[in-house]
């Protein structure tokens, strides 16, 4: 049987540098929340970790957008060339999650219906790689902190009963009160990771900035 990668414990992500220095990627099985600004290279990273995982590592995957359509993701991609529309069907699913804000603020929205579509492709494609892209776009149309962390544990014990390794983004923004940059809207106390990408220069690459279990890991070039 092929190897996933060079720690068991392990998801490699396929990108250059940081699987080295992470001793092999992100937790398997377990969920990691990825925060930046716009044009950081969100997007960018969680694709890869699928492209990466369904075309090298025999571990299919879903993504779930928020924020753009699949279709328009999966053409800002065609440069980097990972092929998605080979790997779409068998390997890779997409989901159009976009959510319309007038039914979510109603207050009759909740992640139960989505979560059980997300259970059938799951188990219709093997997945074993998931990303929510944008969820901070979702929950901050929810009417109140408690629908927030209604979701958030309903996604949270979702991912935990499936053994999924997740990679949830969320945007970073940056409170006028303490000066200090959070994620919006999303409040994730038990994943075992957390990324942060962040834009070098307007015409330079991203990077991120690794941190799992309080110890930092240096930033690297997103290329």
């Amino acid at each position: 049987m092929k190897a996933n990668g060079p720690a068991s414990g392990k998801t490699p992500t396929g990108i250059t540098g940081f699987d080295e220095m992470t001793g092999g990627g992100m937790p398997r099985g377990r969920t990691t929340l990825l925060v930046g600004g716009s044009g950081s290279g969100k997007t960018i990273f969680a694709t890869q970790f699928l492209a990466h995982g369904a075309r090298h590592c025999r571990e299919h995957g879903i993504f779930v957008a928020f924020e753009e359509s699949p279709a328009r993701i999966v053409a800002n991609m065609h440069g980097f060339g990972w092929k998605l529309p080979e790997l779409l069907g068998r390997k890779l699913a997409f989901v159009d999650a976009q959510p319309d804000p007038d039914f979510v603020q109603s207050g009759e929205f909740d992640l139960a219906g989505m979560l059980a579509a997300l259970s059938a492709k799951t188990a219709e494609i093997g997945a074993k790689r998931i990303v929510f892209d944008a969820m901070d776009i979702m929950l901050a149309l929810l009417p109140d902190a408690a629908a927030r962390r209604r979701e958030v544990y309903r996604l949270h014990a979702w991912l935990l009963a499936h053994g999924l390794t997740g990679l949830i983004t969320a945007r970073q923004v940056r409170r006028r009160r303490r000066g200090r940059a959070r994620p919006a809207a999303v409040r994730l106390h038990a994943v075992p990771g957390r990324l942060r990408c962040h834009a070098e220069s307007p015409g330079g690459h991203g990077g991120v900035a690794a941190q799992s279990a309080g110890a930092e890991i240096p930033r690297f070039a997103l290329r």
